[in-house]
């Protein structure tokens, strides 16, 4: 039988900075992730949005060591497998990344709803809460539902001119902070917030600026996915990472001359928006709720390929491989909604939908930090067995690592009960999937070279080192 095959070479650098653009989501990640950073770093926020934007640069510039050379369905979970050459490393990280896309789903969907709720009472308007069960269905819903449309018209016209258009805002938003206010820059570092409140907004904020490495996904249908995928994350990472570090510097600048409140405010970019006018308040919820959206997207998009390639190397149930009629996994894509929508209701019904944001946000931002470091230590590896190792190629990646540790270990240390408790059920469900499928399978073995043809990981490697040899 031949192999499933996701469409081939129809896809360019439009839609590979669509991709990108869709996770780092610079608009929603100011109400998502950046509303919850305020919770642990208060107006040093912007100081944890630059350390991310500094590291996410040099995440962007390791994972291109990878894209450059290697394309494949399985993104980041098959750098590793090239780097180290191990089944149970790329499955370690396959999972790993998986659970970071579908937590930060459930994070997106629960800002939705935190959304509705802000929006009701600015309004003078209590939101009943069937409607915000309502609202939290339709999140869920939506991307799952649309991620099964054609993939070349999902990502060039529906996340390119949304993507954009909340950049354009929140450029806008940063001309209004400093057209009112001036350049505040000694107002931009709380000397209150501890280290490992910085620590943990840093982790927050990193994720959502390096969403841009979620392009890798596109490697099976790019056309010369080898050039088109790193173009794509560079420019992502300039727009997004740069539009949303002003919109965190707009957000603390706008909230006024004290910071008092600013952590314990619920959407506080909403607040401010508010407070400029019917119109802005309006315009900035519409690109807010559809910039998570898109995000959704974008995450479910990665996701479910993720369970596509693992399912086609004999790593995941057999069903995950089905696609519908435009080429799309349809199983993958539903069931990613499914464990979205589980993890979000489990979490909300018992602590209640701001709590259970604020956790879940630190958990994805692990789960996504662990696989940065995967790839970050695999990449001197790689160069090596590729005979391709440089000075850049071993210092760049081990002090992003470096930089990512830090934030992980410092937060790691902070976890309160839910978070363990959902950590360890995660956890359990990964050690149950490694012995029903994981160790039986070949994670990472399927990869496709700068044509678009999908080859065998020890193939491709050879090709790259004989390649490397001769020049």
């Amino acid at each position: 039988m031949a192999m499933e095959r996701l469409s081939r070479g129809v896809l360019g650098l439009k839609e590979s900075y669509a991709q990108a653009m869709a996770v780092t989501a610079p608009l929603g990640s100011v109400v998502s992730t950046t509303s919850a950073a305020v919770e642990y770093a208060g107006g040093s926020v912007v100081i944890a949005t630059v350390l991310a934007l500094i590291a996410s640069a040099m995440w962007i510039y390791t994972l291109t060591r990878y894209s450059d050379k290697v394309a494949s369905a399985g993104g980041f979970y098959s750098f590793s497998s090239v780097a180290w050459g191990v089944k149970e490393v790329s499955f370690f990280e396959a999972v790993t990344e998986l659970f970071a896309y579908v937590l930060l789903n459930a994070v997106n969907v629960l800002t939705v709803v935190v959304i509705v709720r802000v929006v009701g009472s600015l309004v003078g308007f209590i939101v009943p809460q069937w409607l915000l069960w309502v609202a939290a269905l339709a999140a869920v819903a939506y991307p799952s539902l649309i991620s099964l449309t054609n993939i070349r018209k999902l990502l060039g016209y529906v996340v390119t001119i949304s993507a954009t258009a909340e950049v354009v805002l929140l450029f806008s938003l940063f001309g209004v902070a400093v057209f009112t206010g001036g350049l505040q820059l000694s107002r931009l570092f709380d000397a209150h917030v501890s280290t490992q409140g910085l620590a943990t907004a840093f982790i927050l904020s990193v994720v959502s600026i390096s969403g841009a490495g979620t392009a890798t996904y596109l490697g099976e249908e790019s056309r010369s996915p080898t050039s088109t995928v790193s173009k794509g994350m560079w420019l992502a990472l300039a727009l997004g990472g740069t539009a949303m570090f002003l919109g965190t510097y707009a957000l603390v600048a706008l909230w006024g001359p004290s910071l008092g409140g600013l952590s314990s405010a619920q959407q506080p970019l909403l607040i401010e928006a508010e407070k400029i006018g019917p119109v802005a308040f309006t315009l900035v919820t519409a690109l807010a709720i559809n910039s998570l959206l898109a995000s959704n997207v974008g995450t479910t998009v990665a996701s479910s390929r993720i369970l596509f390639n693992l399912a086609r190397e004999n790593s995941a149930i057999s069903v995950f491989r089905k696609l519908s009629k435009s080429s799309e996994p349809v199983i993958a894509t539903l069931t990613v909604g499914i464990i979205t929508a589980a993890i979000g209701v489990i979490t909300a019904l018992y602590e209640g939908f701001q709590q259970a944001f604020l956790d879940i946000s630190v958990i994805s931002s692990l789960f996504w930090i662990v696989g940065r470091i995967v790839d970050g230590v695999g990449v001197p590896v790689f160069l090596s067995r590729i005979s391709s190792l440089t000075v850049g190629g071993v210092t760049i990646p081990l002090l992003v690592t470096g930089l990512n540790m830090w934030g992980l270990f410092t937060t790691f240390t902070s976890f309160d009960v839910v978070q363990w408790a959902l950590m360890s059920m995660l956890i359990g469900s990964v050690l149950l999937w490694y012995v029903g499928w994981g160790r039986t399978g070949e994670a990472g073995s399927l990869l496709v070279d700068a044509e678009g043809n999908l080859v065998r990981r020890e193939e491709l490697v050879e090709r790259l080192r004989r390649s490397s040899l001769k020049t």
